[in-house]
């Protein structure tokens, strides 16, 4: 199956691989990078950094690179952000960044698509803290994909449209602030 996503991938990448401005992650990045965040990444996804590149494609503004690869809108790498958002809260105290939640994705507005490494398959999880209110706990910035990473990404290698999927009428989120009205 891996092999499959991997080609679907390759066919959505206009000019291949090589167009990519991310080099491919090399074995030793992503051995020290799972050790430095202290968990396992989703094997598809190391697979992707070391065949495909290390970040730069894929749904929103593209996959978050490991170290040395694509960076975020803030110029960081997927274990910097992680480890951002993991410091306690200068300006909110409460909010507290879930062990294990990789964000890999930015949408754009704070919005990120997050791998839940530390749950069994990987579950995909939206944080939009824009969706926040300032009285509740910050759960409520989270929302559930519905989707495990491989079936994520196996999404958009399909052409599916994976904001929609959340955001849209029918989508996660909106299904999600609709029961919690």
């Amino acid at each position: 199956m891996m092999d499959e996503i991997i080609a679907l991938i390759r066919c959505r990448l206009p000019d291949g691989p090589s167009s990519l401005s991310a080099p491919l992650a090399r074995d030793d990045v992503l051995a020290g990078d799972e050790r430095r965040l202290g968990f396992n990444l989703p094997a598809l996804l190391k697979r992707l950094y070391g065949e495909i590149g290390n970040g730069g494609f894929g749904p929103g503004y593209g996959l978050i690179g490991l170290s040395g690869g694509a960076l975020d809108d803030l110029g960081r790498t997927a274990p910097e952000t992680y480890a951002a958002l993991s410091q306690p809260g200068a300006d909110d105290s409460d909010f507290i960044w879930p062990t294990g939640l990789l964000p890999i994705c930015h949408w754009g507005c704070a919005i990120y698509s997050c791998i839940a490494c530390a749950a069994p398959g990987f579950p995909m999880k939206i944080f939009d803290p824009n969706l926040h209110a300032s009285i509740n706990s910050w759960d409520d910035a989270f929302f559930a994909e519905g989707l495990s990473f491989d079936e994520w990404i196996e999404a958009w290698a399909r052409g599916e449209d994976l904001w929609e999927k959340s955001y849209g009428d029918d989508g996660a989120v909106a299904r999600e602030l609709l029961r919690r009205q």
